[in-house]
C-alpha cells in the first residue's frame, strides 16, 4: 500500500513538472549554433592559435538575436527579425573559449558553441605514454 501511494506521488510529480518543462520551453525559442573549426592545436612552435571561425546559427522563429564571446561584454553581431544567420570570425587565442547567442532583449544563453584549444607539448599523461621496462615491474 505504502509503494503504491509513493508510485502515485512521484508519477504526479512527474506528470506536472514535465509540463511546467514544456510550458518553459515553448517560450523560448529553439536555437542551434554551430561553430568551424571547433578545435584549434597549439604547441611551443605555434603557441596561438590564428584562426577564421564559421558561426552558424538557426532559430525555429525569427526574432531578435545576438551572438557573444566569452572575455566581452559587447555583443559581436546582432540580427533582427531573421531566424538564420552566419557570420565569419577571426581571432587568434591561446586557451579554450565559447561563443553563445541570446535573445536581443535577454541576457539568457539560448545556444553555446565551445572551441577547444589543445596543446601538444603539455605533461599530460593522456597525450604521453610512459616507455616501461620489464626491471620496472622489479
Amino acid at each position: 500500500m505504502l509503494l503504491a501511494v509513493r508510485w502515485v506521488i512521484v508519477t504526479i510529480a512527474f506528470v506536472c513538472c514535465g509540463q511546467t518543462l514544456r510550458a518553459d520551453t515553448a517560450e523560448t525559442p529553439t536555437l542551434l549554433l554551430t561553430v568551424t573549426p571547433s578545435l584549434c592545436i597549439v604547441d611551443r612552435q605555434t603557441p596561438v592559435c590564428d584562426a577564421q571561425f564559421l558561426l552558424q546559427w538557426e532559430s525555429g522563429e525569427p526574432g531578435g538575436f545576438c551572438l557573444y564571446v566569452e572575455r566581452s561584454r559587447k555583443a559581436v553581431r546582432c540580427w533582427r527579425e531573421v531566424n538564420i544567420g552566419e557570420l565569419s570570425d577571426e581571432r587568434s587565442v591561446v586557451e579554450t573559449f565559447e561563443y553563445w547567442m541570446t535573445e536581443e532583449s535577454d541576457d539568457v544563453r539560448l545556444a553555446n558553441a565551445t572551441v577547444e584549444v589543445l596543446r601538444l607539448d603539455n605533461g599530460d599523461r593522456r597525450r604521453r605514454r610512459r616507455n616501461r621496462r620489464v626491471w620496472d615491474l622489479l
